[in-house]
């Protein structure tokens, strides 16, 4: 009876391994079979060779118009224009620049008036519902400046007893430590982010908490200050594009990793900055 029992156990545990065999079979095969899925954005893109992207040309040095000729110009339309270049190793593909007016921009893509959008936007968890966002390109968050000659600042912590500049308005950010520390700071106010970088130059205030954008032109422009570490909190610049653009998504990815490792994203920042 033993005997009996531990070959029907054999038997029904091989039974179980057949049956797990086949139905492993069973979707191989139908994995096999199934129609690979299909971006019609990529698909189009590739037939046309142009990718199509939105940008509101009045924010610059990302997007304008240069007077001299009407052309539209800027960080974002040279990032276009190399990350087209980039797409598809094996197909010619160029960006043709749709221009829209910022509050239309979500709109114009999902009505596919273009296929994605550079325009200096920043990422925003709410429209998730209905597009898709790219890996951050740039980094607008809040930066920490001082004079070149001072000493003693090198971090955050650091401006504990100091004077530091911030812009109206300037309302903290960050996890809760970082909050709490900033709101505590003897913050000086002024009325644009310029107007604080001034003071921090005329020595007004020992350091300056603005963003990266104001502070890359006004450096670019000026000498005399230095970027104190990473920025405080991030407001990363990210594409989005619609949800089925699934290929599009990918590829772009993967050009703005590779741009970040060989340092084009960098160098887009020296030229425009």
């Amino acid at each position: 009876m033993r005997r009996l029992g531990k070959l029907r156990r054999g038997w029904w545990l091989a039974g179980l391994l057949l049956a797990g065999l086949v139905v492993a079979g069973g979707v191989w095969l139908l994995w096999e079979t199934l129609p690979e899925a299909v971006d019609p954005t990529w698909e189009r893109i590739l037939e046309t060779g142009a990718l199509r992207v939105c940008t509101d040309p009045s924010w610059p040095p990302f997007e304008f118009v240069d007077e001299r000729n009407g052309q539209i110009q800027g960080f974002d339309v040279d990032l276009a224009r190399l990350l087209a270049e980039r797409l598809a190793p094996s197909t010619e593909v160029a960006a043709r620049i749709v221009p829209v007016g910022f509050d239309g921009l979500y709109d114009a893509l999902l009505a596919g008036r273009c296929d994605a959008v550079l325009s200096a936007l920043p990422y925003e968890p709410m429209r998730t519902q209905d597009v898709v966002y790219s890996i951050a390109y740039f980094n607008a968050g809040l930066v920490l400046l001082t004079r070149e000659d001072t000493t003693g600042i090198q971090a955050l912590e650091d401006l504990a007893g100091r004077v530091v500049g911030v812009e109206w308005g300037f309302v903290p950010q960050g996890d809760t430590r970082q909050k709490e520390f900033l709101r505590n700071l003897g913050a000086r106010r002024y009325d644009t982010a310029t107007d604080v970088l001034r003071a921090l130059q005329a020595g007004e205030v020992d350091a300056a908490l603005v963003d990266h954008v104001t502070a890359l032109v006004y450096t670019g422009e000026c000498e005399g200050l230095q970027f104190v570490g990473e920025p405080i909190y991030d407001v990363n610049y990210v594409m989005p594009v619609r949800p089925e653009s699934f290929r599009l998504l990918r590829e772009s990815n993967r050009v703005l990793l590779e741009m970040r490792e060989d340092g084009t994203l960098e160098a887009l920042q020296e030229q425009w900055f």
